[in-house]
């Protein structure tokens, strides 16, 4: 009778045991969730200046501009002449030296940034979500507490398909940077400055590419140093 009474004691304990620590996981989650939400939906407008680290290593400086909902454009310095603008629809890559567009299907992990409402969910089955937290990693720097989340979009047939490593500090709360996985490999990018955040308006010209630049070679916004790309007439035979 005594031992029976002992090891239900045992078992009643490791019972509050699980459910004490289920209760304070899962509360820390639904805090980092809240955290990051209300982040991404407080970002109306943003630019800022970032490192780009490709699979081989090799480290580029970029410009990036967003607007919600749906709007970016990316620059690089130096020689490199891809220009990126995404909107609703479409993401085109824009090669300026050469001129030419090439259009793709705006459905990326690159949207955390720009979609109009974020609702986050640790539940794949949550028809409300729009992003799936997969987990979270939380680490001490130097002193200071930092969140990498692990979470996937979902696209327009409701399929959780872009997964995206977001690196946060927490104090203040903001992303610092993200890792996403490409045709080529990964790539890391980290935010080195920002420039404007919430600004009440940002020139919409910017998120376009209009004929009359194209043809004057007026193709860059960035704060880069970039010369106007000198276009050969076009003689017909």
């Amino acid at each position: 009778m005594l031992a029976k009474i002992h090891n239900l004691k045992i078992t009643y304990s490791i019972l509050l045991f699980f459910l004490f620590c289920s209760s304070s996981f899962g509360s820390n989650i639904q805090k980092d969730i809240i955290a990051l939400e209300n982040y991404l939906n407080s970002i109306n407008n943003m630019s800022f200046i970032f490192e780009q680290i490709d699979k081989d290593n090799k480290k580029e400086t970029g410009w990036m501009a967003l607007q919600k909902p749906d709007k970016l454009r990316i620059e690089y310095k130096g020689e490199n002449d891809l220009i990126i603008f995404a909107n609703s629809s479409y993401l085109v890559l824009y090669k300026a030296k050469d001129d030419i567009i090439t259009s793709l299907s705006n459905e990326g992990p690159w949207n955390i940034l720009t979609q109009k409402y974020i609702k986050i969910s640790a539940d794949k089955n949550n028809s409300d979500a729009n992003v799936y937290l997969k987990q979270t990693k939380k680490i001490l720097m130097e002193g200071k507490h930092y969140i990498i989340y692990d979470v996937l979009m979902k696209n327009e047939d409701h399929q959780f398909y872009a997964p995206i490593l977001l690196y946060t500090s927490t104090n203040p709360f903001q992303i610092n940077g993200w890792k996403i996985d490409t045709n080529d490999g990964p790539v890391k990018v980290k935010i080195i400055k920002l420039l404007e955040f919430n600004e009440k308006e940002i020139n919409p010209d910017i998120f376009f590419l209009s004929e009359k630049n194209r043809k004057e070679g007026k193709v860059w916004f960035s704060p880069f140093e970039k010369k106007v790309i000198i276009r050969e007439p076009k003689h017909r035979n």
